[in-house]
């Protein structure tokens, strides 16, 4: 199966439907994200592209609060797309003109991702011990995103891809597109942080002060067990409005709409001011997916 194949089966049972817009889901704490078509240069086949971009894909719609939106199969963004071919390229520098802003914002769409495949080398090399020969390949992309409300950049990064394989160059090859999964964990963990409030303190020791509290958001988030936040306090100093972190929670229990965490840090101050102050005081952050160990591996 090649990776266009892969890509097809991957968007069809994981998107959510494009022509549905943000306003109309049933929850709309979850922000609407458009991946629009990759670019690539000669040096990498369509089939490496396609299966990166499906890999991007699906490092959105794994972490669970996101609404997905594929350029390549919504019709509105696909008559967008037509119009650039017939009237002019539109590089990511002018993502953001006049008529593709007005379908962007129909669709309740805070993000774009843009991306493009720049470069691809395969070589065939001995193995490091013994005289066996292993195919390696070496994939280079880009990726931006824009938050299409403000025309601002929210991430940009150069990702690098390897894969080795004994077998054939095209394994190697589908070993680096694989490798994309884990690279998008760590992209959307960086620069699309999870942001909500505490519900209830649900325990008190006298010495630690707060042992297990409930956060807003649960399954419908993509909260999962095991996953780590930081606790910030709004802080009002002169004309500013900091965050100052203050502490950490554990998810023990994930629910629908909400999640049961262990106090991990700083329970006196987060008690205090959630009791004198107000839990409006306090801001909770994802701080990366570690879930519990199982075999060794951390998934999503």
């Amino acid at each position: 199966m090649n990776f266009k194949t892969i890509s097809s089966v991957v968007v069809a049972a994981v998107l959510f439907a494009g022509n549905v817009s943000a306003q109309e889901s049933a929850d709309p704490q979850k922000e609407t994200v458009i991946v629009d078509e990759f670019e690539r240069t000669v040096a990498v086949p369509s089939y490496i592209a396609e299966g990166i971009r499906a890999n991007v894909i699906e490092g959105f719609v794994a972490k669970g609060r996101f609404h997905v939106v594929d350029a390549l199969t919504n019709d509105a963004l696909k008559a967008l797309s037509a119009k650039r071919v017939a009237e002019d390229d539109v590089d990511a520098s002018n993502v953001l003109n006049s008529d593709s802003e007005v379908v962007y914002k129909s669709l309740g769409a805070k993000y774009i991702v843009k991306g493009k495949c720049n470069d691809r080398t395969v070589t065939r090399e001995k193995d490091v011990l013994g005289d066996s020969y292993s195919w390696y390949s070496k994939i280079s992309f880009s990726l931006t995103v824009y938050n299409i409300l403000d025309g601002s950049t929210v991430a940009s990064k150069n990702i690098q891809l390897t894969g080795v394989n004994s077998d054939s160059s095209e394994k190697a090859d589908m070993s680096a597109v694989e490798n994309a999964k884990k690279e998008m964990r760590s992209f959307v963990d960086a620069y699309f942080k999870f942001t909500t409030t505490i519900e209830m303190i649900e325990s008190v020791d006298k010495k630690k002060g707060a042992k297990e509290l409930y956060i807003v958001g649960g399954n419908e988030m993509g909260v999962r067990k095991g996953q780590v936040f930081k606790v910030y306090y709004v802080k009002q100093i002169g004309s500013r409005t900091v965050n100052q972190e203050i502490g950490a929670l554990k998810a023990d229990e994930v629910m629908d709409g909400l999640t049961k965490c262990n106090v991990t840090k700083g329970g006196n101050e987060i008690n205090d001011i959630f009791n004198n102050e107000g839990k409006d005081k306090l801001v909770i952050e994802s701080a990366g997916n570690t879930r519990e160990k199982v075999s060794g591996f951390f998934g999503f």
